[in-house]
């Protein structure tokens, strides 16, 4: 179970959302065949909780990865339900395992043990501030229910047996919530300063180092993918004749139309000064020539500041299978130049063979 936020507008964003998926699907499985375990290790004299809150809990896993599937539910959504639910189910059968206990017992019962992984989880599933609510809200209701049974529940003559492994259980985790919680701090700061070194402090958009590192995981994967790259028409002259500032205004504004127009999947990069770079997932001649004519289209027709749109020179090539992303970059260059040599303002594709196959 990893952390559930929205999609995160750094420059890995696209892996995160697929290993995201990836985990919750274990996760789903993983957590239905136990549903059924712990059942089936109780024929055929079923716990009455377990009996009906252990296929609720397992069917609501399964319907939370169909309906992600569908689209209907994020994956943000799916793992917090599975965290209250998960949540709810543990802190029922630690007040439940109260009323079962015999006068011998002289400890908790096994599935106190999962009150672990809860508290470590709301760390991946939250931000640090909000987890640490929740697994101190948990905490809390775990100390009453453990309260109030130990004085309204449990026979006098296992009370006292059962007051420490409670008091350890509890401490336990207090402790947990405190290291987590002091980690997670640590982690979003890290985070953050990751997210600082891959980022362009101009534009927003990836920088070139965070590009490098893309184009390395998709040729060590074995990935193909379609990588154009784009330098601005006469950016000189903006600079010249509006100043600096105006044309640091065109670069963002640039950013944020290519961003508007990206397929899913893809990273938009500021490959240094007004030349960018595009990584998006295979594209096909018919798909790829109107998207990036509709880029183009907004690039003209948009104003920025006193600047009345621009243009800009594209050049594409698409990788085989562990190309060095070097000669892939280069065939791109290649291409972009193509169309500086022509008169500017559009497209070339330097595998338009390759693209163009159904």
């Amino acid at each position: 179970m990893t952390k559930p936020t929205a999609a995160p507008s750094t420059p890995d964003a696209a892996p995160w959302l697929t290993r995201q998926r990836r985990m919750f699907t274990w996760l789903v499985w993983l957590g239905a065949l136990a549903c059924c375990a712990a059942l089936g290790s109780q024929y055929p004299e079923f716990d009455p909780l377990d009996l009906w809150a252990l296929p609720t809990l397992g069917t609501t896993l399964l319907a939370l990865q169909l309906l992600m599937r569908l689209g209907t539910v994020s994956i943000g959504t799916a793992v917090q339900v599975t965290f209250v639910g998960t949540a709810g189910y543990v802190l029922l059968a630690l007040n439940h395992q109260f009323s079962v206990l015999t006068v011998q017992s002289q400890a908790l019962m096994e599935n106190t043990y999962w009150f672990a992984v809860i508290y470590v989880a709301a760390f991946l599933v939250y931000e640090p501030r909000q987890a640490t609510r929740a697994a101190a809200l948990i905490l809390g209701v775990a100390t009453l229910i453990c309260a109030g049974n130990l004085w309204l529940t449990v026979p006098a003559d296992a009370r006292h047996h059962l007051i420490g492994p409670c008091a350890q259980f509890l401490l336990m985790g207090a402790v947990l919530t405190l290291m987590q919680a002091t980690l997670g701090v640590q982690r979003t700061q890290f985070q953050a300063a990751r997210a600082a070194a891959l980022t362009d402090p101009l534009t927003g958009l990836a920088n070139r180092r965070a590009a490098e590192e893309r184009l390395t995981a998709l040729t060590q994967g074995g990935q193909t993918y379609t990588l154009v790259l784009f330098d601005l028409d006469h950016f000189k002259r903006v600079n010249d004749m509006h100043g600096h500032a105006m044309g640091d205004l065109v670069l963002r504004g640039v950013a944020e139309i290519t961003r508007q127009h990206l397929p899913e999947g893809s990273l938009a990069a500021r490959w240094g000064g007004e030349e960018f770079l595009l990584i998006l997932p295979e594209q096909r001649d018919k798909h790829l020539r109107p998207l990036l004519d509709r880029l183009r289209a907004d690039l003209r027709h948009h104003r920025y500041g006193t600047v009345n749109g621009v243009t800009a020179c594209f050049g594409v090539a698409t990788a085989s299978p562990a190309e060095d992303p070097v000669e892939v970059v280069q065939r791109a260059d290649l291409a972009m130049y193509h169309v500086k040599e022509q008169g500017r303002n559009d497209v070339h594709l330097a595998d338009l063979r390759r693209t163009q196959v159904s």
